[in-house]
């Protein structure tokens, strides 16, 4: 039986014609996102004629008991100020979000979730695994932006970026690769291919004395790089410093990268979640927008 192909290459095609779906979830309980972040994301998803979806997640606080409450402070009051304040937020970033994006001319899409606090984190990532990838802050005195990011990262399939708490500069034009080949760096690469493609410029960035690593292994991934029609090289760093996390993200912005690609690592330990040194160093302060996927 002979088959007709009339969509020879049509994937690639395809995949180039298909609008990437970006997600922005946004807390509002009990802190709230940050207005940089819709400002960075909307910019960002103009940069790549992405469709912007923001995701204001609301929290419902459980009701304690008469019982216990008349032992407390008014109870009941406190929890239903503490709704009323997150609906609000909620109302205030969606509005935040959607000026922006049509002042910048941007695709975007709203809708608020509700859901419980001890769940929070878990329901952004379950939000996300719908998305091509997730839009996400860390900031260092507000410890669930870390904790959002992480459950997202981790929990959701889906790569992220995660934005420093300063303005998108400008477009994404010099990208550097965190590559130590391990199968995460591998994931982070096939993740970031939309933004490779388009990046007039490719680092390969490896780090000598921090774990063995075979000596041509970034030049080969270069290579392989540059075959398919990137203008990408390889460069290698000394770990020198305590901090993996610190030294990767020094060496990409003394190579002028506007955004760094890694993998993320962590696993269990003692119920325990534990992150591996460089991922750990970057969620705690990143210093440039990072894609990381795990």
């Amino acid at each position: 039986m002979e088959i007709d192909d009339c969509n020879r290459g049509g994937s690639r095609e395809m995949e180039q014609d298909m609008t990437a779906q970006y997600f922005l979830p946004l807390a509002t309980y009990p802190d709230a996102s940050s207005g940089l972040i819709i400002s960075n994301a909307v910019t960002f998803a103009g940069y790549y004629s992405a469709h912007l979806h923001a995701c204001a997640l609301t929290v419902a606080i459980p009701h304690i008991p008469n019982a216990w409450s008349s032992l407390l402070l008014d109870t009941p009051k406190m929890i239903e100020h503490a709704e009323t304040v997150s609906r609000d937020r909620a109302a205030t970033l969606v509005s935040s979000a959607t000026n922006l994006a049509a002042s910048a001319e941007v695709e975007l899409s709203s809708r608020t979730v509700k859901t419980t606090l001890p769940l929070l984190h878990d329901t952004a990532a379950t939000e996300a695994r719908f998305f091509d990838l997730a839009i996400l802050e860390c900031i260092a005195d507000v410890p669930d932006t870390r904790i959002v990011s992480e459950a997202i990262i981790f929990g959701s399939g889906r790569p992220a970026i995660i934005f420093p708490n300063k303005a998108l500069a400008g477009p994404i034009d010099h990208l550097v690769i965190a590559w130590d080949g391990s199968r995460a760096a591998a994931r982070a690469v096939n993740d970031a291919k939309p933004f490779i493609r388009k990046a007039k410029r490719v680092s390969v960035l490896s780090l000598t004395g921090e774990k063995p690593l075979p000596e041509p292994s970034g030049a080969h991934l270069a290579e392989i790089l540059v075959a398919s029609g990137v203008n990408a090289s390889a460069t290698v760093a000394r770990f020198t410093s305590s901090s993996i996390g610190q030294i990767i993200q020094q060496t990409a912005l003394e190579l002028s990268a506007d955004m760094l690609v890694m993998g993320g690592f962590g696993h269990t330990r003692l119920r325990d979640f534990v992150l591996g040194g460089a991922t750990d160093g970057v969620l705690h302060e990143p210093l440039l927008p990072v894609l990381m996927s795990h």
